[in-house]
């Protein structure tokens, strides 16, 4: 069994975290921002609210790249606004169907190939800086816009039915996006980690930037 966590944005306005503790989360995925230079209003709030109430935490980027070079230029700015915080869980671009909806408004067509470098070069920048690199999608994403070459590079963090994840482990399942839990008002998203601040071999999945 995994652990148990949530991921949150600005969507869901202040959230209490010590309530949130309380609840049982063992830890956060924190949206740290979106697009070019997006800062998610609520990430620092966030982060050190988790610091402050030993909720390990990692972030995520809601990426509306249209080219890898684009990616990478998200990847440096989420790394940026994150230097000043431990992150103990991996640092995740969410390229989507919202991604590819704002990506086509640009004249811009999404193949698989794009997609798959767009992610590769987030992920890439990441690992450079010495962070543990994850990507988010749903199993129709997955299967329709992702090369399977992305699964043996970096870990996923799955949405939905984890039986539909497919052959090969999945690092983190957000099995709930309309969650109840303790501190926050409305939905939040519900995950597993079934990798942890001491990931495989007691060794820390993540670092600090």
């Amino acid at each position: 069994m995994g652990a148990f966590g949530i991921d949150v944005s600005s969507l869901q306005g202040n959230v209490e975290w010590p309530e949130v503790k309380r609840a049982g989360v063992g830890f956060a995925m924190l949206r740290a921002g979106f697009g070019s230079g997006s800062i998610d209003v609520q990430f620092r709030r966030n982060a050190q609210e988790c610091a402050r109430n030993g909720i390990p935490f990692g972030a995520y980027w809601l990426s509306y790249a249209c080219a890898p070079e684009m990616a990478r230029e998200e990847a440096r700015q989420c790394l940026e606004i994150m230097e000043d915080y431990q992150v103990a869980y991996p640092v995740c671009i969410a390229f989507g169907q919202d991604s590819v909806r704002y990506v086509r408004s640009r004249g811009v067509t999404v193949t698989r190939e794009l997609a798959t470098r767009i992610v590769e070069a987030f992920c890439g920048r990441v690992e450079e800086a010495g962070c543990s690199a994850m990507y988010y999608s749903g199993p129709d994403f997955l299967e329709r816009m992702f090369d399977g070459r992305l699964r043996e590079k970096y870990a996923l963090w799955f949405a939905g039915d984890a039986g539909r994840a497919g052959d090969g482990d999945i690092a983190m399942w957000q099995y709930s996006r309309r969650g109840k839990v303790s501190g926050i008002d409305g939905d939040a998203g519900l995950d597993l980690a079934f990798c942890g601040e001491a990931g495989t071999g007691g060794e820390a999945i993540g670092s600090t930037i």
